[in-house]
């Protein structure tokens, strides 16, 4: 990224290759066996680690050499761009002619920073010594110019082919990998390298320890159970997350700022939602200005409010926050050159983060910055993330959790132009997660659909509902069959035997023998710990289920959900692939509107708090009353699992926030087809259930059980209580029972034309003002004169809902603005099939009132009861009285 000096070095020159393994990849070296991951472009590069141009800038070979250097740039200044350089006091030059830059969108100004990418339009570039550019335009111009700094002595630079003492510590044989072990790798589909490219200086992606892993030239493991990781800012654009994931994308770093008061990077919002959205793994940076502790305070509760903006708690990544710490250009103001300065910014920094709960954080900047104003070792024991865009490193990471931003000339779909490219991962294998920690998970003996928590519209199933032994379970598009269906019997150990309804088998390990990729298939009951598993909760997302054997768990190879995949056994990583849904063998209608009623109380409901229409309302405990606000419909997604929405406010219920811990708070919002806002249905005893949040496998929950008016709804983890237990009924909403009204008034009124009279007196008939033929021409009594304007045609709709059109306008009888206040406006305007301009007539004795389509509770009603000539015609609550009473006169 490099702020003003995006990225270390760009030296990608040529197409880079993606990395791409099969067997006859396999080449035996020394006796062993070594992965040969690398392409001959990678192999040729261990051997020309420059492999820059004769025309292009040292350092950053895909920029243009400029024809001269200005006499006025000393050799001593930096060059930061392809046109720009920076002198010891700060001042930014046109490389070329010398002449001092000021645009403050390059510079800033003395009170704002300037977006650090703008120099070189986010574009990558190391800064560089300028002596060393000038010896590069002169030899260019067959003018060999000396100088003492630039005659083939060692560079500062992230680039240099120095190995690292670490890397020689390792030695070059920890890149080998057992050929059994990589072809069983294979064969499972588990582990396989990443689609980013690696990089032309010999890095590359591999396999170690049976995971995926990235190499330093040579052969030296950087990292095992690495992750292909990008990062980006709004110079990237509108990025296709989408795209991006499916390409082999595997987490994102993202620019929420820089400096400080500068807000958000453009794209930090849409990138991070995006990442939540896709369960893309990310973490953040911010690029700093800071020049001693006090502005590096300001940065650091800048980046805790901008978080809290975004709605990113610390739970929400698997990635730090961190502090991009680089030699930066600011008008009016000079760059830190002390490491003891340095240290009292990142203390700085790092207690305004940690006082927020932001723990998990780091220091991020380049090698020779690294080696320079930001050698002090309390810096270098915090950065776990080092930019180097050569064959190593260059940089001894101390931590064994680290990251190299091992090429900025990355190209990966879905996003524009070149994105830097990241390797994450480990030095020293972590010991796999020991789901047997976990809590295990009890439920009653029954018949469950299995659904995945990756994708719930799938489910585990039987291929072809066969009933022979061997068949592997695969995942299949739920379709309630009872193929999908299993019978779980709990056994004295807490453990599950687990069969399929249709053939009587039993979930099985194949063979009885556990392991990366193990075979999961359907067998005879036989008794034995291949057929007994363990339920387990994390927490958060779906049930884990283990196999008695060990710390396997049931698993989605490559986390692919089509129609057919087949299940495996593999350690416990806690994705979503490993995640799984159980869903009762029950039915709830998807055509009718219910009310949910709490198992302590019968007549206490679900409730939307004053009908709220608004996100974020809080669900509450309510008297039933009858309301929408306290109805629901269900649609079902998955095999029994559920979206539910209020019918007053068309909100989803969900978890606030995708919140995973106990007491986390239920709320409707916007559908939007999350897993916050999706349930699966658990059933205790005929009747009753229990809804479980699939972000979080926790149920819907009364606190304390309290079923009084007003107590707000949570997520709780499962317990069997009443408090947990809902009954649903079948209820009428408000428009429901106005269908009703309408069909059963049908015949009240029979199409044709009418003079419509008042109660109020005999010769006061409903009239247009003044004839008018426009839309908005009020409506009032009058006196009977036989024109059109108090002609009125009465037809009906398939419900039994009628309109009346105004003989004189063609105009209809409407209510303005679809308001139902009483008081509002009755007016004519042109048809529209809206709920305002619909009635139903309801019999009165020997009159009618008609009823607004809008609510059965407001009538056509005469202001005041007035009875002259204009009086006003409006809407009013149903109050029986004469204003509200009329008589059609057939015309």
């Amino acid at each position: 990224m490099f702020g003003g000096m995006k990225s270390v070095i760009a030296l990608v020159t040529a197409a880079l290759l993606p990395f791409a393994m099969s067997t006859s990849d396999v080449a035996q070296v020394g006796g062993q066996s070594e992965v040969a991951a690398r392409s001959a472009v990678n192999i040729a590069a261990d051997n020309d680690t420059t492999a820059d141009s004769d025309n292009s800038m040292p350092d950053n070979p895909t920029k243009e050499l400029p024809d001269k250097v200005s006499d006025s740039i000393s050799d001593d200044d930096t060059v930061v761009s392809e046109s720009l350089a920076v002198t010891d006091s700060g001042e930014v030059k046109d490389i070329e002619t010398g002449n001092a830059v000021t645009d403050p969108d390059l510079v800033g100004t003395q009170e704002k920073q300037a977006d650090p990418l703008a120099k070189t339009d986010g574009e990558s570039f190391v800064p560089v010594q300028a002596s060393d550019v000038k010896d590069a335009v002169a030899a260019q111009q067959g003018d060999q110019r000396q100088s003492s700094s630039s005659n083939g002595a060692q560079k500062d630079s992230a680039s240099t082919d120095t190995q690292s003492d670490e890397s020689q510590q390792r030695g070059a044989d920890t890149g080998t990998v057992k050929q059994s072990d990589f072809r069983s790798l294979q064969t499972s589909g588990s582990v396989q390298a990443t689609a980013l490219q690696n990089n032309q200086y010999g890095a590359y992606w591999g396999t170690y320890n049976g995971t995926q892993a990235f190499f330093e030239s040579g052969g030296n493991l950087f990292a095992q159970q690495a992750k292909g990781v990008v990062d980006v800012s709004q110079w990237q654009g509108d990025i296709d997350w989408q795209a991006a994931k499916n390409a082999g994308v595997e987490g994102a770093i993202i620019r929420i700022s820089f400096g400080w008061g500068n807000g958000f990077d453009t794209k930090a919002l849409r990138n991070i939602q995006e990442c939540k959205r896709l369960g893309i793994p990310f973490g953040v940076y911010s690029y700093s200005y800071a020049y001693d502790s006090n502005t590096a305070a300001a940065e650091g509760a800048d980046i805790v409010s901008l978080l809290r903006q975004a709605g990113v708690s610390p739970q929400d990544m698997a990635y730090p926050v961190f502090y991009d710490l680089e030699k930066w250009t600011w008008t009016g103001h000079s760059t830190p050159t002390n490491p003891s300065v340095y240290e009292g910014i990142v203390n700085a920094w790092y207690a305004k983060l940690q006082a927020a709960g932001y723990n998990n954080l780091s220091v991020y900047s380049y090698t020779s910055y690294l080696n320079g104003p930001l050698n002090a070792s309390s810096i270098r024991n915090r950065t776990r993330w080092v930019a180097s865009y050569g064959s190593r490193t260059g940089f001894n990471i101390s931590s064994n959790d680290r990251g190299w931003q091992y090429t900025s000339s990355g190209s990966v779909a879905g996003i524009s132009g070149n994105v830097d490219l990241n390797a994450f991962g480990n030095l020293n294998f972590v010991a796999s997660i020991d789901i047997k920690s976990y809590s295990a998970v009890n439920i009653p003996n029954g018949t469950y659909f299995i659904s995945s928590a990756k994708r719930d519209s799938v489910g585990l199933d039987v291929p072809g509902a066969s009933t022979s032994d061997g068949v592997r379970m695969q995942l299949y598009a739920a379709n309630r069959s009872a193929a999908q269906q299993y019978n779980f019997v709990r056994q004295s150990d807490g453990s599950y035997v687990i069969t399929n309804v249709v053939s009587g088998k039993a979930l099985d390990v194949a063979g009885g023998a556990a392991g990366l990729g193990a075979v999961v298939q359907q067998y005879t009951p036989n008794g034995s710990t291949a057929q007994r598993w363990y339920l387990r909760d994390t927490g958060k997302g779906g049930l884990y289920i283990q196999s008695a054997l060990g710390n396997w768990v049931l698993d989605i190879p490559s986390g692919n959900t089509s129609n057919g995949t087949k299940l495996q056994l593999w350690e416990p990583n806690l994705s979503n692939a490993q995640q799984f849904l159980l869903s009762s063998n029950v039915t709830i209608s998807t055509g009718t509107s219910v009310r949910i009623s709490s198992v302590v109380n019968g007549n206490q409901v679900l409730d939307i708090p004053g009908a709220s229409s608004s996100n974020g309302v809080r669900l509450q405990m309510y008297t039933w009353n009858g309301s929408n606000a306290q109805l629901y419909t269900f649609k079902e997604v998955g095999n029994a699992v559920y979206e539910i929405i209020n019918v007053n406010s068309g909100k989803a219920i969900e978890s606030a926030g995708a919140a995973t811990n106990n007491g986390a708070i239920v709320q409707q919002y916007a559908p939007n087809h999350s897993a916050a806002q999706r349930w699966t249905v658990r059933s205790r005893q005929s009747g009753t259930y229990e809804f479980y949040n699939e972000v979080t496998n926790k149920a819907l929950d009364i606190p304390g059980g309290n079923a009084s008016n007003g107590v707000g709804l949570q997520l709780y983890s499962g317990n069997g209580s009443k408090a947990q237990q809902w009954t649903l009924t079948a209820g009428k909403s408000s428009r429901d029972r106005l269908n009703d009204l309408a069909s059963q008034q049908r015949g009240t009124i029979s199409d044709g034309t009418y003079q419509i009279v008042s109660a109020l007196k005999s010769s006061a008939v409903l009239d247009v003002a003044g004839g008018s033929k426009f839309d908005g021409g009020n409506v009032q009594l009058y006196s009977s004169n036989g024109s059109g304007a108090q002609s009125w045609k009465v037809t009906h709709d398939a419900n039994g809902y009628i309109t009346l059109t105004n003989v004189g306008s063609g105009k209809v009888l409407d209510i303005a603005g679809g308001s139902k206040s009483n008081g509002a406006n009755v007016q004519q305007y042109s048809s529209n099939g809206s709920w305002a301009q619909k009635w139903i007539a309801v019999k009165d004795g020997s009159r009618v009132k008609l009823v607004s389509g809008l609510d059965g509770s407001i009538v056509l009603d005469v202001a005041g009861a007035n009875s002259s000539n204009g009086a006003n015609v409006q809407i009013y609550g149903s109050n029986n009285s004469a204003a509200q009473r009329w008589t059609f006169t057939k015309r």
